[in-house]
């Protein structure tokens, strides 16, 4: 797909205006242009473009808050999309984003490079990018810069994981005092990880991922209610949503469920996602004799339905730049237990929105959910309460709001 199969015909029509005009043409088209009409087209001249990077195209957060911005910010910008091919392509392709691809790195480095450029310098010849908004890979700060170096870069961190993530966070430092004009890091923890590693106080900015407020879709509640075999009437039912790896805690939580079983044999856990460590996990359900009570959702698309059905919400996660999916069930006036990693502990509020408990630590989870399935009106106040902090912190607004200010900022300087 090349970028001109995603002009619209208002673009089309003025583009052939400006061609008409350059040629002094006294005719411009003998399509009959109210006022009205003509600003709005002289409008999308004058917008700003706005080129999105990323670096991979998952089902994961980063691509969901790239498409978010891009989405809600679309009347204000011109908008298009550098990134690989990848499982989460669809939406950006639904919305007919200009979108060019270019091959991961990691995988086809030499390919991937001469690729990016081509992508990269045919996006800025068919409407000239006023700022690029890189996101996760601060190795794609330099490609932008060393083929486009009077384009300001903005870079959004979301977080690395692993043993190597020290190394990652010190290179993203690095090259973000160098080549990048402003940096947003998505929790305080995050940004304090970077100072750790002496990226510049004036380039960066707090920005929290904000998610907007979605309403529940009562006959799709019932397909998933059906789907699961679930039932709120015999009941109980905790869930999490996370990709199903190392990182996000999952066998604790697997585990914090065997030991409430005794108390609440009508419990029942939702995990909703993919991952290298599905069968693993699969297996340790069954070798725990707790099958009839743990449910593998895999990725749901429409996951705020599936968080409406969940009493309480946990996020065990082992390292966390930010919970995301927290913020959606908070949305949804779900109470969380969360784990004492990277962002969790800004988003929820302990005593007061849910609890927080230390990683890799079963026996807590088990009791701050006992503790809540124990005492009806604390869950309902935690939740209620988790809902106002998302409205005060995370709603979808914010952000549109302070990334605007971000770009509007590289644009002066």
């Amino acid at each position: 797909m090349v970028l001109s199969d995603r002009i619209s015909f208002g673009d089309l029509l003025l583009l052939n205006i400006i061609l008409v005009q350059s040629s002094a043409c006294m005719q411009i088209s003998s399509v009959q242009l109210s006022p009205t009409e003509f600003s709005v087209l002289e409008d999308r001249l004058t917008m700003k473009h706005i080129l999105y990077v990323l670096p991979y195209m998952n089902l994961g957060g980063t691509e969901k808050q790239a498409f978010s911005l891009m989405n809600n910010l679309q009347q204000q910008y011109h908008i298009s999309l550098l990134a690989p091919d990848g499982l989460g392509a669809k939406p950006f392709r639904d919305a007919k984003f200009p979108y060019l691809e270019f091959p991961r790195l990691e995988q086809n480095l030499l390919g991937g490079l001469t690729q990016f450029r081509q992508s990269l310098l045919a996006i800025h010849c068919q409407k000239p990018i006023d700022v690029v908004h890189v996101h996760g890979a601060h190795e794609l700060i330099l490609l932008v810069k060393l083929f486009l170096p009077r384009v300001p870069v903005v870079f959004t961190v979301h977080g690395y994981h692993g043993r190597q993530s020290p190394i990652s966070y010190r290179l993203a430092a690095f090259f973000c005092n160098w080549f990048a004009n402003q940096v947003i890091a998505v929790s305080q923890s995050e940004l304090e990880l970077l100072g750790v590693h002496s990226l510049k106080v004036h380039k960066t900015t707090l920005i929290y991922n904000g998610v907007a407020e979605t309403k529940p879709n009562m006959y799709r509640i019932a397909e998933l209610t059906e789907q699961f075999s679930l039932n709120s009437a015999t009941q109980i039912t905790i869930g999490t949503a996370a990709r199903l790896s190392e990182a996000k805690g999952l066998r604790y939580l697997i585990l914090a469920v065997a030991q409430l079983i005794d108390r609440h044999p009508e419990i029942k856990l939702i995990i909703a996602g993919e991952g290298e460590l599905e069968s693993e996990l699969h297996q340790m359900v069954i070798d725990l004799g707790i099958s009839k009570h743990v449910v593998f959702a895999g990725y749901v698309a429409d996951l705020h339905n599936l968080l409406y059905l969940m009493k309480i919400f946990v996020l065990p996660s082992l390292q966390e730049p930010f919970g995301l999916v927290c913020a959606e069930a908070m949305a949804l006036g779900k109470p969380i237990v969360g784990t004492n990693v990277g962002g969790i502990p800004e988003q929820v509020v302990h005593g007061l929105t849910g609890f927080i408990v230390p990683p890799k630590d079963s026996n807590a989870l088990a009791e701050s959910i006992d503790q809540l399935l124990a005492d009806p009106v604390l869950l309902a106040a935690y939740g209620q309460k988790g809902y106002e902090r998302y409205q005060e912190k995370f709603a979808l607004a914010g952000m549109l709001h302070d990334t605007v200010d971000i770009y509007e900022k590289v644009l002066l300087e």
